[in-house]
């Protein structure tokens, strides 16, 4: 069993494309936000057999830290994003899970 003190209790890493433009905007308290699409496909063995994995996953980045990496951004590019994933509901009222990003990095 693991311990609850160690910081994976809520940790995901996703390789992918970016797949729309990203979104900037500004909350009202003044920090700044930029949203996109995160699309990953891969082959991952599955009880001994290949199977097919695909997910489009919006990704949140927030604060001044990570902002300025948006900027190099573009659809196509390939990025790894770590962070931690919650639960976001749309103006439609579905809930959606969200990637929080506190590491991007380009992959070439």
């Amino acid at each position: 069993m693991l311990k609850s003190n160690l910081n994976i209790n809520n940790r995901l890493s996703l390789i992918g494309k970016v797949s729309d433009f990203p979104k900037r905007m500004k909350s009202p308290s003044g920090i700044e936000h930029c949203r996109f699409y995160l699309e990953h496909r891969s082959e991952q063995q599955e009880v001994g057999l290949p199977r097919q994995a695909w997910c489009k996953m919006p990704v949140q980045v927030s604060g001044n830290k990570l902002i300025e990496t948006t900027q190099s951004i573009t659809v196509g590019c390939s990025l790894l994003v770590v962070g931690f994933i919650t639960s976001h509901k749309s103006t439609n009222g579905l809930s959606q899970l969200v990637l929080h990003a506190e590491q991007i990095e380009f992959i070439d």
